[in-house]
């Protein structure tokens, strides 16, 4: 039996005797309770009633005066502490998820009705956690302007968050999440590497790290992320831990009704655009909820439509009207021939129409004509995107007494989005073609075609009072997202059209438009975009329980939960084929002149690869956790917070043991379940995941307090391609084949020879490239630290302190079979370490434990609950992030560098909402008219995001791509390329003129991710007005405007040296131009 299978066993085991616990949308209430002169007071009885529902829990002080409430349910309270012979003193208090409120006690000689009332408010400083956690309340929940109303919108401005860049889960441009933006970088690290939960439970999609369900706006209640220095019961993230706590009803009904819409009439033009492309929105939808009986069972439901229709301007490079007929003289570079040892330019720069490779003179038809005589950006185009989306949820709460209570959860979500091509259709003869036009890479275009997302989310929970001191908690969750992404020609073997051999092989995942692609990928590519057809299906099984005692001036708390993942990923990496073209092929032989889409017409392809993997492998893996807790009120002053985790994270098996492990110390692959290797394909469980937490908190003089800790956090961080092991025998991979050229350097191959026949070869004689996961792989590993400081006034808190990590055992793909020799001209493959064993395998991508990282940020913040009229949270933080990766010549080698596209500097956030005082005392016409406004806003203003130099075409030739693996290679630099603030304009945003072209076949001196991008920034407002309709009803109007100033905030700069548009911006990123919304809104 598998190690990993007995402790989960184990933990099954506990939980069903109840004994374990897992975080959910809850909070605590503790104090301590003395007379006058300080002295503590035993045996007082305090009673905790929820005002909605009018649940009670009753307790008493311990030996040391101490008492607390535990896992009570989000809302609001009315505490009352009594002793015969002392004044009773009744507070109310407020709880959100995650507090832990402080209701200290003084109790004063007297009778039962000499009682004091304590007029209760929000807890404000966090006296008892050194947890660095922001709370995003309902107010601000259901007030905010939020684009699109997405939740996420809200998690991307607290503090040490930012969305991240558009290569990310960012904007709804990847295969696998075509959704409004999932992205949250949370204090510099990668967007997938949170923990996504809904009501305390799993909410994670797992191959790629998203989140799996979106509750509905008005279906939630608040959301709090915790960013740092987690409680022990907190674990499987090195990001945020961000829980999403779903509305539950009451015993008063109340429900919402709501109609949202755009026009694009109201809208302003992008940046970029040459008009105003369509918009059609509708958000739609409404919310119940109430008793079904009485103070003991409630429901909550809810459902939102969205619609949308929106046109998408597109600026990209094709060839001019000349080129498409081979007449290159429009360049300065020269075109080489190549077919001859010494390379010598076509007169005239025009390449004969004789010449032209068969299947490249037909694939020029797919291109459309440049809309302005320029060489780069010289097509524009509006294609229009549709989703349409609904979130639906349902939730019974139910309490058989004081002492029982349970709740259950249905949710569900389902996304239909079609991605527009960045070009138009082509009809040739009875064929009607997507081109795509991808720009940007095969691997990172703006995937054209269908997508269809589902997700199904159920969570149960039953809460039981043990005694005034004990509680415990058994909760259930399963989890079902999946995910299909098609091309735009899914269905059509337009290989055996254009005559490419073997392109198409009969099945509907090989059909499709094989995809050729220009370099730099600024030019546009035409055909399939890499990786689809997708389908990705999750299934995950989760239980968790928790048992927590009060012992005098301990809580404490064990427990554990246990997560059984089944998922598959049926994709292929350009299952048509992909040929690759740059100007090596039509240069001069050392590096000068030359063009892509010459040596696309002459059929010269500098790589060609082919990654086929039929069928529907589906993977299982485990997460196992357990851990204690201690909260020890060790004095009247201060809080120590003593915890340890365990977490187990199982090594991937397949159902079917489709898993091939290429092992380098072995020099050989593993198949799973075959001569004796293991279901994991070698890769051993990782039994080392032990997290000690440690922190305070210090309750100081003038309402101050100080808290800070140290712990150590985990992540399963093994689900890209190589923890998949997709190898031979269960793969047909082609390439990459690289460098075409002979010794002379004639080239030796060409692309209307299309692709060999799709073969799977076998372990023993491995062909393509080849992936795998160290066999001591671990799990990626955080020390997080902070220090904090809180001061209150005034009903408002200040916060100053630092927060820190170092990450290191973080898993990155270090390349093994790149060409070792001196780098020079002709084919990499006989001088690749591992030809003489397999001369056909290519590239070999290890997942490793190598990475390391480091985070060091200072964090300011003002926050004000809801009082008087005005909620608000504004902050800042100045913070640093940087990376160690391998060099991109010598992959046993590293480089620090800063964190691409999640080293946000500088970042300032704001969220407000105010209730507007105009018109209370008026009556009549001017009170209908001047009162019950209210006006909210957010903000954020950040510094650029980091990015690196790299060559537009290879010159290493060392048998990886440029720009493929960690910045490719680079040219050299010689001098400082950052301009003057007040010279940086999209048509240079940075000095070209200090990089110049290594020698060839070397890479140049560049550093890694030196150079930082435009700055983002943006300001949301809206303005509502309450037409009152009796009783609690009303009628609310709404104006939301995205984008108040119109401020476009730019993407990053083309990069690509040696690419015409090298330094000049052509895109405005994840950012959008001004837009309105107006809504209606029916409250009761």
């Amino acid at each position: 039996m598998q190690p990993i299978r007995s402790v989960g066993g184990a933990l099954t085991i506990l939980l069903a005797l109840n004994t374990l616990v897992f975080a959910q949308g809850t909070a605590d209430i503790v104090g301590r309770v003395t007379d006058t002169s300080g002295g503590v007071l035993p045996a007082v009885t305090v009673t905790a009633e929820n005002i909605a529902t009018k649940n009670v829990r009753t307790t008493i002080t311990s030996g040391t005066g101490d008492y607390v409430f535990t896992l009570l349910p989000i809302g609001v309270y009315t505490v009352r502490i009594e002793l015969t012979g002392f004044q009773p003193v009744n507070s109310r208090v407020e709880l959100a998820t995650g507090d832990r409120a402080r209701v200290d006690a003084r109790l004063q000689l007297g009778t039962v009705e000499e009682s004091i009332i304590v007029t209760g408010v929000s807890p404000l400083l966090q006296t008892d956690s050194a947890t660095v956690s922001s709370l995003i309340d309902q107010k601000t929940v259901q007030d905010a302007p939020i684009p699109g109303r997405n939740i996420i919108r809200m998690v991307q401005l607290i503090p040490g968050a930012s969305e991240g860049a558009v290569s990310s889960l960012a904007n709804g441009t990847r295969p696998d999440e075509r959704r409004q933006t999932s992205s949250v970088s949370i204090n510099g690290v990668n967007d997938v590497l949170n923990n996504q939960l809904v009501d305390g439970m799993d909410n994670n999609e797992r191959s790629i790290g998203t989140v799996a369900i979106k509750p509905s706006i008005d279906a939630i209640a608040e959301v709090r992320v915790q960013t740092n220095m987690y409680t022990a019961e907190t674990g499987r993230t090195l990001g945020g831990v961000i829980n999403i706590i779903t509305k539950s009803g009451g015993n008063q009904f109340h429900g919402s009704g709501f109609e949202f819409g755009r026009h694009e009439r109201f809208d302003s033009r992008l940046f970029f655009a040459e008009g105003k492309p369509i918009t059609r929105q509708n958000q739609y939808g409404g919310s119940l909820g109430g008793p079904i009986k009485s103070s003991k069972t409630f429901f909550f439901a809810d459902y939102e439509g969205y619609r949308i229709r929106q046109g998408v301007p597109s600026l990209i490079t094709v060839p001019t009207v000349k080129m498409r007929t081979g007449d290159f003289s429009e360049l300065s570079t020269p075109i080489y021939d190549a077919m001859n040892a010494v390379r010598t330019p076509f007169p005239g720069n025009v390449i004969p129409a004789e010449r032209f490779d068969p299947i490249a003179a037909k694939y020029v038809a797919l291109y459309p004509m440049p809309t302005n005589g320029a060489l780069s950006n010289n097509y524009a185009f509006t294609n229009n995107r549709t989703q349409n989306n609904q979130a639906t949820d349902f939730r019974v709460d139910h309490r058989f007494n004081d002492n029982d209570t349970v709740f259950a959860r249905y949710s569900y979500n389902k996304t239909d989005t079609v991605t527009p091509s960045l070009c138009p259709p082509v009809t040739i003869g009875s064929q009607t073609i997507d081109p795509t036009c991808i720009v940007g890479g095969a691997a990172t275009g703006n995937y054209a075609g269908p997508n269809y997302t589902s997700a199904h989310n159920m969570v149960g929970s039953w809460a039981h009072v043990f005694s005034a001191t004990t509680i415990s908690e058994i909760k259930a969750n399963f989890s079902k997202p999946d995910i299909l992404s098609l091309g735009p020609n899914y269905g059509k073997n337009l290989g055996d059209f254009f005559g490419v051999a073997n392109a198409n092989d009969g099945t509907a995942d090989a059909s499709g438009l094989p995809l050729m692609e220009m370099r730099p990928t600024t030019f546009a590519a035409v055909g399939e975009t890499q990786w689809v057809p997708l389908h990705v299906y999750n299934k995950a099984y989760q239980v968790a329980g928790s048992v927590t005692q009060a012992r005098g001036a301990h809580n404490l708390k064990i427990g554990g939960a246990m997560v059984l993942r089944r998922w598959g990923v049926l994709q292929s990496n350009s299952a048509q084929g992909l040929w690759g073209f740059d100007s090596t092929p039509t240069n001069s032989g050392t590096g000068t002149g030359g063009h892509a889409f010459a040596s696309f017409l002459l059929g010269y392809p500098t790589d060609v690869r082919r990654l086929y993997t039929p069928g529907s492998p589906v993977y299982h893996t485990d997460e196992s956790s357990a851990y204690v807790q201690d909260d020890w009120r060790a004095t009247s002053w201060l809080t120590v917070n003593l915890g340890v985790r365990y977490d187990v994270f199982g090594p991937l098996t397949e159902k079917d043991d489709h898993l091939s492990n290429f092992v380098p110390a072995e020099g050989k692959l593993l198949v799973a379940g075959q001569d004796g290797v293991s279901r994991t394909a070698g890769v051993k469980t990782d039994f080392s995941n032990i997290g000690p937490r440690l922190g305070f908190s210090s309750t100081l003089p003038h309402q101050m307090v100080l808290r800070g800790g140290w712990g150590l956090a985990y992540y399963p961080n093994n689900k890209n391609a190589g923890a998949y092991m997709k190898n031979p025998p269960f793969t047909a991979n082609y390439g990459p084949i690289t460098s075409n050229a002979a010794s002379n350097g004639v080239p030796n191959m060409f692309l209307k020879d299309g692709l060999p026949v799709v073969t799977f070869s076998s372990p023993q004689s491995p062909a393509g490239n080849v992936i795998g996961t160290d066999v001591n792989f671990k799990s990626d590993r955080s020390k997080q630290f902070n220090l904090m400081i809180e001061k209150e006034f005034a009903g408002n808190v200040v916060t100053a302190g630092y927060i820190g990590s170092r990450g290191d055992r973080l898993n990155l793909g270090v390349a093994m079979n790149y060409n070792l020799a001196p780098a020079g001209p002709g084919a990499v493959q006989s001088r690749r370490p591992y030809f003489s064993q397999y001369p056909q395998m290519a590239n070999v991508n290890i997942l490793s434990n190598v990475g390391k990282s480091t985070y060091n940020a200072w964090q300011f913040g003002f926050n004000r609950r809801y009082r008087t009229g005005l909620t608000m949270n504004s902050h800042y933080t100045w913070s640093h992030s940087r990376q160690m990766t391998p060099v991109p010549w010598d992959f046993s080698q590293f480089e620090w560098g800063d964190t691409q596209q999640f080293d946000v500097r500088h970042r300032w956030a704001l969220t407000a909402n105010y209730e507007l005082p105009w018109g209370k005392t008026f009556t009549g016409v001017a009170h209908g008219f001047l009162s019950a406004w209210q006006v909210n806003s957010t903000a954020y203003l950040q510094s650029g995001v980091a990015y690196t130099v790299v060559n537009a075409a290879s010159r290493t030739n060392t048998g990886n791509n440029a720009g493929t693996l960690n910045g490719g290679d680079r040219p050299n630099i010689n001098g400082n390329p950052n301009l003057p603030a007040d010279q940086r304009t999209v048509q240079q945003w940075f000095d070209t003129s200090v990089f110049s072209a290594a020698p060839q076949f070397t890479s140049g001196n560049v550093g890694l991710s030196e150079m930082h991008g435009p700055p983002q920034r943006r300001l949301d407002m809206s303005i509502f007005k309450d037409l009152s309709m009796g009783g609690t009803r009303k009628l609310q109007l709404r104006v939301e405007v995205y984008n108040v100033t119109n401020t476009p905030s730019f993407g990053l700069p083309d990069f690509n040296f040696g690419s015409t548009g090298f330094g000049s911006i052509s895109n405005t990123g994840n950012s959008i131009p001004r837009q309105m919304q107006f809504g209606v809104k029916y409250l009761f």
